[in-house]
């Protein structure tokens, strides 16, 4: 049985070629820290100390936790750490992480508005009740509030703002309210809180006992597509930028490769060609197409003219055509429906209805058909190959 997080799940989710190369294939690669991920860990742990201590009855001034932060900070840094955004040093995000404790220690000291029930908890989560689907995390804070109400605390470096309808949906922190509400019956209430420390800002989500339950049934789904995944497809997004594992990703290895090779010999590389070849011809074919549009309209203009429908050439004829098509609504639009239950109500829909292939070799693909249907189908199915380039900025 494999112990999931809810890491493990977004991982998947984000990008399932990332999944396999780090859950399946193990594959061990010697990687920089982000220091996004330094950044939060520096703060993370100074909070700790901060409710630890407080826990032993002993209050940190604010240059206490300053002093904590920076000393933690130059005793953990080392020059592979890797910063993307190249606009900005280490010192920059070294005085971010003291605005974001600053911040945080000017808005809830004294910070007796709670009672500490746990730091760093680690919480498991049987999603079915029979052990098969389980699911580990680890609760930054976890708090008491009044006599009843139980808060989960999460501490978030990250530089967006979530909308509440995100967090309302957030599944995280909503797993862990499964494990709270099992280890604290007496909570009548449990409160989800994040603080987006580079807002200064907090925010509070809830959920109904229904919500939970879909969220675990929802989360076995999850777990099974997973486990029944027999490719893993990569996804391209803004976040390959930190993925450890693009020197093996289809999608990133070829410009590894080439950016690294000296300047002299990048636009040599057969690759670069071949893609600039390409370049160049879709650019060329661009302007032919216009310009054959171009000619197409003052063909028409010079039929019009002079009242003729074909036009002689040196060797050829242009034969000027209109024709009318009729267009009804299409898939998206709202009057379909319509148009169908006029068809269906004079008894002509048979004669114009028809099998949407598209559609269903996409749900076999997918796999999202019932098991048997799919397996009777299969017989019919033949696997063909397209072959496509798209072409994008870097």
């Amino acid at each position: 049985m494999t112990l999931y997080s809810h890491s493990r799940l977004s991982t998947f989710e984000q990008c399932p070629l990332k999944f396999r190369f780090r859950y399946i294939d193990r594959i061990s690669v010697d990687t920089a820290q982000s220091i996004e991920a330094f950044l939060g860990s520096r703060v993370h742990e100074t909070l700790e100390k901060l409710y630890i201590d407080l826990k032993f009855q002993k209050t940190n001034t604010l240059p206490d936790l300053i002093k904590y932060f920076s000393d933690q900070w130059k005793k953990n840094w080392n020059p592979t750490i890797k910063i993307v955004k190249k606009d900005y040093t280490e010192e920059n995000y070294r005085k971010m992480g003291e605005k974001f404790i600053t911040d945080y220690y000017n808005r809830y000291r004294p910070f007796n508005d709670t009672r500490i029930l746990g730091i760093e908890n680690r919480v498991v989560i049987d999603l079915n009740g029979d052990g098969k689907f389980k699911l580990q995390g680890y609760i930054d804070r976890l708090a008491m509030k009044g006599e009843d109400t139980v808060e989960i605390h999460d501490y978030k470096t990250n530089s967006n703002l979530p909308l509440q309808d995100y967090l309302d949906q957030d599944r995280q922190l909503a797993l862990y309210a499964i494990a709270v509400k099992e280890s604290y019956p007496f909570a009548k209430k449990i409160r989800l809180v994040w603080h987006f420390l580079a807002f200064d800002k907090e925010m509070v989500s809830s959920r109904t006992e229904k919500q939970l339950d879909s969220l675990k049934k929802e989360t076995v789904t999850l777990i099974k597509t997973i486990e029944s995944a027999e490719t893993f497809e990569p996804n391209e997004s803004a976040l390959c930028g930190w993925c450890e594992f693009t020197q093996f990703c289809p999608r990133k290895k070829h410009e590894i490769m080439a950016e690294a090779l000296p300047a002299g010999k990048y636009k040599d590389e057969s690759g670069v060609k071949l893609v600039n070849k390409y370049v160049e011809l879709k650019d060329t074919e661009k302007l032919i197409h216009q310009e054959l549009e171009d000619l197409k309209q003052a063909l028409f203009e010079y039929g019009q003219k002079n009242s003729v429908d074909n036009i002689t050439g040196s060797d050829m004829v242009a034969r000027l055509r209109k024709y009318i098509n009729i267009r009804l609504p299409g898939r998206n639009d709202e009057d379909q429906k319509k148009v169908i239950d006029i068809l269906k109500k004079t008894g002509a829909w048979d004669n114009f209805s028809a099998l949407d292939t598209f559609a269903l070799s996409k749900a076999m693909k997918d796999k999202t058909l019932d098991a048997d249907i799919q397996n009777k189908l299969s017989k019919f199915a033949k696997e063909a190959e397209t072959k496509m380039v798209y072409l994008g900025k870097k």
